[in-house]
This record gives structure tokens, sequence and C-alpha cells, in this order.
């Protein structure tokens, strides 16, 4: 059971004194009832150890890697103890780009990859915004955690989403254990069942008609019928707020993972645009909140200022303060939650400061692995924080739902 104080987050070490911990706060639009859907599950689940909470992160190149993400899927799933399996991911180097480091993608076959961040590609995207895809008849790709990694995770329920229609090639398994094969033709996966939980899995593409011209992967879901909570990263290399309003098949996917906590990072992109519009931007977001509401209504949602960054290491990105702008606005309008990233950092042109301490990368836009697990620990003790603050304000109420 997690036990939460109105005390700083254990696990952050308060050892940079650049960092404007003070800083470090989840905004509220209002204490009482925005994140109240995510909270009080959290509360349900922590104190009765039953039930799935389904968290998604979406953003750019910071959360591809999925080191920033990972870290504070970590401290929910590890520290927590509330590991509900990996959920949704993608095999990002069958598209030719940068995976996670903690699984490894190996494949057969020739496969192409597109983005939904690249205006020249025009392709069909799902929740991932990335496609790979193949022509090859006689194809595969392996995915397999790496063994000393933690989370450790395992499943015995996989769903493999692609085109299911006539026109598309068909996908197996190699293990023996697989007792149920299943393709949804409406949302858009085949899903295979085991008899035992695994730990890697291979996948067999196959032509069986001469109809069948491509196999185009949208992305995997890798799960099992633990209690607790999954956390799911979305991220695409340059992606901004009008790239996921490219994906036809968003609303599709998402139906499958329904999330109660969605934590937006998209914008860094946006404001080095030439023609950066700041009510473009938030109209953009409104969309994307609309079609995640479409199919999660009571999904909470909480906003992350960009990180401090500069435009071809020379100039400090100074729309950083209206991309703060629109995040509060949005804040309120959505009666979500706000975290000023920026401000944590230490404000305009702290990305320098991080770069001098080997938590940012030259281009001074990146970070490196230290700098994405700090920035994962700073969002975690920020949520945390409002989730002890939410249980000192309800305590009557809860007591009497109790």
């Amino acid at each position: 059971m997690l036990k939460a104080s109105g005390q700083d987050n254990p696990h952050l070490l308060q050892q940079y004194p650049f960092i404007n911990y003070e800083a470090d706060t989840l905004q509220l639009a209002n204490p009482k009832s925005s994140l109240s859907h995510f909270f009080s599950e959290l509360n349900n689940l922590t104190r009765t150890g039953i039930g799935t909470i389904n968290i998604m992160q979406i953003g750019g190149s910071h959360i591809q890697a999925d080191v920033w993400s990972h870290q504070v899927r970590k401290r929910f799933q590890s520290d927590l103890g509330l590991n509900a399996g990996r959920g949704f991911l993608f095999p990002y180097k069958l598209a030719k780009t940068n995976n996670p480091s903690y699984y490894n993608v190996t494949y057969s076959g020739e496969w192409s990859g597109f983005r939904n961040a690249v205006l020249k590609h025009q392709k069909t995207w799902g929740l991932s915004g990335v496609t790979a895809v193949t022509t090859d008849s006689v194809s595969s790709f392996k995915i397999e955690f790496k063994p000393d990694e933690t989370p450790s995770y395992d499943f015995n329920q996989v769903k493999v989403f692609h085109d299911t229609d006539s026109s598309g090639f068909c996908v197996d398994v190699t293990t023996d254990s697989c007792y149920s094969i299943y393709t949804n033709h409406e949302l858009g996966f085949t899903e295979f069942k085991f008899t035992s939980f695994q730990k890697q899995i291979e996948f067999r593409i196959f032509k069986t008609d001469s109809f069948q011209t491509h196999f185009n992967l949208y992305g995997i879901s890798l799960e099992n019928d633990d209690n607790g909570i999954t956390y799911t990263s979305v991220g695409v290399n340059g992606a901004s707020t009008s790239s996921y309003l490219r994906n036809q098949l968003f609303n599709q996917h998402l139906l499958t993972i329904q999330p109660n906590l969605v934590i937006f990072c998209i914008g860094i992109n946006d404001a080095f645009e030439p023609g950066f519009c700041a009510k473009c931007y938030e109209n953009n977001y409104d969309s994307l909140v609309s079609k995640i509401k479409e199919v999660s209504p009571d999904c909470n949602f909480i906003f992350v200022s960009n990180t401090d960054s500069y435009y071809k290491r020379r100039y400090p990105n100074k729309r950083i303060a209206e991309v703060q702008q629109a995040m509060q606005n949005l804040m309120h309008k959505h009666n979500a939650g706000y975290w000023d990233l920026a401000t944590v950092m230490g404000g305009l042109g702290s990305i320098k400061t991080w770069n001098k301490n080997n938590l940012a990368q030259r281009d001074l836009i990146h970070f490196t692995k230290s700098g994405y697990e700090l920035i994962g620990d700073l969002m975690f003790s920020a949520l945390i924080k409002a989730y002890s603050s939410y249980l000192c304000n309800n305590t009557n109420q809860l007591q009497y739902e109790n």
C-alpha cells in the first residue's frame, strides 16, 4: 500500500543547487476536482490492491527514447509495487529509428519506417505515430526485454495492431504456448493468448493470398492479468501537436487502453517552428483532448511546459513563455494539472547549466540519460505531492466512500 504524505518524494535527492525545487509542484485548476478521478482510482488501487490504472505520456523525441517516461514508470511499478505490465509499445528499430534501451528488437526481411512528424510521409498512423511497413512476404521480428532491467515484465496476452483487411499479410507467433488467436477487425488488432507467461516474443509475417501486398505495423500491447499501473509512452522524434492530429487510427487504438491520466509533453517542436502561433498550438491541444475524451470521458490531464532550449545552440528559445501561458490556459479550460518544467529547470537559459553538469547534451535541446532520469524523478515527486494533498483534503469523503 502506498503511504503518501506531504513530504517530498524520498527518491528525489536535492543535489543540484540550480534546480528550483520549490517550483516542483503540480498546479491544479481546481484543487478539489482537478485529477480527482485519477487520484480516486489510485487511492482505491493502493488501498485494496485491486484494479488497473492506465497512464499515458505523449511527446516528441524526449519521450521516444523512453528514459524520462520509463523513470516515472519505474517509480510507480517498482518502488510503489504497482506493476501491471508494460502495455502498449512500438519496436522502433523496425522503423529505422532509435529504440528504448531496455528492450531489444531484432528482425528479418526488409522494413521501412514512417513518422507522423515528417510532412512528406503520407501514411496511415495509429496511436504510436510511427508505422513500420514491409512488403517482404516472409519476414519476422522479435521483442525481448533485457534480463537485468527493472521492473521486470512478463505477459500472457499480446495485441498486434496492423491492417486487418484482405490486403494485409498475416501475423503469427512462433511459440507453442499460444492457445488462442483472435482478430478484431473493428479495432484493428490480432490478439494472441498464451498458456504461460512470456518475457520475449517473436512474430512471423507471411502471405496467404495473392491479393495481399504489405504489412503495416502500428504498435504492440504486452499484457497480463496483474493489478496495478500500466504506463504507456508515445513519442515521435520531431513531433508537434499537429503531428498527432495526423494519426487516423488514434482513437481506434486508444479504445484498447482507455487511459485514466494523460500527460502531455508536446510543444518544443511547435515552438521551434518559424511561424509558431500560440493560439493554434492551444487549439491543437483542444482537439487532442477532445479526441481522448471521446474514448475515455473521465480521463484527467496534465500539461507539461517545454524544457528550456536553445535555437542552433546560440539563441535561447524565448517562445517558452508563450507555451507556458498556453499550458496554463489549457489547465483552466480542461480542469487539468500543469507542471512548469521550465521553471523547475531554472528558467530561461538554464539548459546551459544542465549541460555543464552532464545532464543535457551539447545541442542544448536534448538531455543525457541522467538528465532525463532526473526530470522523471522531479515529475514523479510533483505527482506524489499533489496526490498527498488530495488525500489530506478529502479525508472525510474518502473515509465515507470506504
